[in-house]
């Protein structure tokens, strides 16, 4: 009988120098917790078998089995993800030399920590609907925020660190389980899987990091102008003539970094209100946005300004709101404010979302000529009307303050239409009881100029559907060709609420609870919701938000892992 295979964990300690020599093992599989509080859910995994090998662990625990295989160094530390919190968890190690000799170890146990406890502390996730056979295979990735209630400039500097000094990333599995989370030390933006298995993210201080699955920072990059102290890590990378990078993140297939980058310029005899056209005028520092290209140790490759080529003066709606006052820019105005940023290899070109400008441009990167708008046909100067796109089809609706497009594989356009005021200025605007939230798809005719909206989630007010005033986020999935759509912000749609931060008559939509959701429809229909998980206080104290996510095959850089 082989005791390394009958003693019992209790006493594998002791007798492990008998077991290694018996075993082939130089140095027996141990399993630790993370030691990167980042991620207390993952466990790192290391043994040495004297040569190279491939490592397959048999994991199991509570109801769930499955298998990781795994080439990298085992002695320097293999990760251990997908565990459930609270859970105890058995492993059993086999190592695979390359000559096709095994070594199994004796069976390993571990158990998970739980999820932190304190309100506010982690996310309270509310699972609806999973059908796993109709949803699109793989791991859901989430930004969550959570916020106090209140208009920013109302807020205390205490409630401002407690909203924007947190951050967290969620990972659920197709059942809406936990099995791993990321504790940020900011408020996190868009969040994005790199080509290597990495995770990109901006933060709202101006900063983008790049962390592995064990949560270790492999890259940091900061906006070398930002009005903060430097980062805490010396090998932090300066991006040189940025004053900020924010919103979604983007790796090109070059293997170089797009980023929205808003600059601020002084503009003379400026707009004082997007609600008063009778509003005094005067001079201003206005925040404007730049796409910037650049590689991994912060060398701008490219640019392109929305100075150059947009009309300041063609303002928007929340021009004089508080969004870059409490991201340390006092009095600063928000002209553009560019929220998502799509490449296209297809023609070199890229398409930049501009919610305040209520449009999404494309720009050839060659030469940075726009080759079309797609928004609403008002206020454009006679040479950029040359480039708006003209609608055709039914039904169709422009977009309104929208977030964050993406490519589908077709050619088609999605992207996360919140439907904010539905109006330019000084025109009338829709309340939030009279407006929705949607995903919706174009199609762009380039020849002909015109654009068709081919598919959106909703097409009306109804009890169902969420008005997400900010934020936001959707995808298209390939292999099911279902949508998964991040509604950021749900409310109580309650009658009587004003868009309008400076109207102290009402009460504005941050003012009351909210919460937010992750849907995935199945197969374009908008009726068959085959994945649902809500982010709600139930105690209705904190807004909770949902920035946005993804969904990825695996908790592992393909093609290393089967789970």
């Amino acid at each position: 009988m082989n005791i390394c295979r009958s003693i019992g964990f209790a006493l594998l300690i002791s007798v492990i120098a008998a077991c290694n020599q018996d075993s082939g093992f130089l140095s027996a599989p141990e399993i630790r917790q993370n030691p990167n509080p980042r991620v207390p859910l993952a466990a790192v995994l290391t043994y040495d078998a004297g040569s190279s090998t491939t490592t397959k662990i048999e994991v199991s625990g509570g109801e769930d089995k499955w298998i990781i295989e795994l080439d990298d160094d085992p002695t320097q530390g293999l990760p251990i993800v997908g565990l459930k919190p609270a859970t105890a968890y058995r492993f059993v190690v086999t190592a695979i030399r390359e000559n096709g000799d095994t070594l199994t170890a004796p069976p390993l146990s571990y158990e998970t920590p739980a999820l932190p406890p304190g309100l506010g502390d982690f996310p309270p996730l509310d699972v609806k609907t999973t059908k796993p056979s109709e949803m699109e295979p793989g791991v859901t990735f989430l930004s969550i925020r959570r916020r106090v209630p209140g208009r920013p400039h109302w807020l205390t500097p205490a409630q401002r660190r407690y909203s924007a000094g947190w951050g967290i990333i969620v990972a659920l599995d197709p059942y809406g389980d936990v099995i791993w989370y990321y504790d940020a030390d900011r408020r996190v933006a868009g969040i994005d899987r790199l080509r290597n298995g990495n995770l990109l993210f901006h933060q709202t201080d101006a900063r983008s990091l790049e962390v592995d699955i064990l949560g270790n920072t492999v890259t940091e990059w900061y906006a070398a102008d930002r009005p903060f102290d430097p980062p805490e890590n010396p090998d932090a990378v300066p991006i040189r003539n940025a004053q900020t990078i924010h919103h979604q993140p983007l790796e090109t297939p070059m293997g170089t970094f797009l980023s929205c980058s808003a600059n601020a310029r002084l503009i003379e005899d400026y707009n004082t209100s997007e609600y008063d056209p009778e509003a005094p005028r005067a001079d201003a520092l206005v925040m404007g946005d730049d796409i910037i290209e650049f590689d991994g140790e912060g060398n701008e490759l490219w640019r392109w300004s929305t100075w150059d080529h947009l009309d300041p003066f063609r303002i928007g709606y929340e021009l004089t709101e508080a969004y870059w006052h409490v991201r340390g820019f006092p009095d600063h105005l928000d002209w553009t404010h560019g929220n998502g940023l799509e490449y296209d290899p297809r023609d070199d070109s890229i398409i930049i979302n501009l919610r305040h400008q209520d449009a999404l441009i494309k720009i050839d990167r060659k030469s940075g000529e726009i080759v079309w708008i797609l928004g609403e046909h008002t206020d454009w100067s006679e040479e950029l009307q040359k480039k708006l796109l003209t609608p055709v089809g039914e039904p169709f609706r422009w977009i309104y303050h929208a977030h964050n497009p993406r490519l589908t594989d077709s050619g088609t356009i999605l992207l996360f239409d919140n439907g904010k005021f539905q109006a330019r200025p000084f025109r009338p605007y829709a309340e939030p009881e009279d407006t929705y939230s949607r995903t919706v798809e174009f199609e762009v005719d380039e020849e002909a100029m015109s654009v068709r909206q081919v598919w959106a989630s909703h097409d009306e007010v109804t009890p169902d559907n969420c008005y997400s005033f900010a934020m936001g986020d959707a995808h298209w999935l390939p292999k099911t060709d279902n949508y998964l759509v991040v509604d950021s912000i749900c409310d109580y749609r309650e009658k009587g609420l004003t868009q309008n931060e400076f109207d102290y008559s009402k009460r504005h939509i941050v003012d009351v609870v909210s919460w937010a959701r992750v849907r995935e429809y199945g197969s374009r229909d908008a009726d068959d919701v085959v994945f649902e998980v809500e982010v709600r206080d139930k105690t209705e104290i904190l807004q909770w938000q949902i920035f946005g996510g993804f969904r990825t095959p695996s908790m592992y850089h393909e093609p290393t892992a089967a789970q």
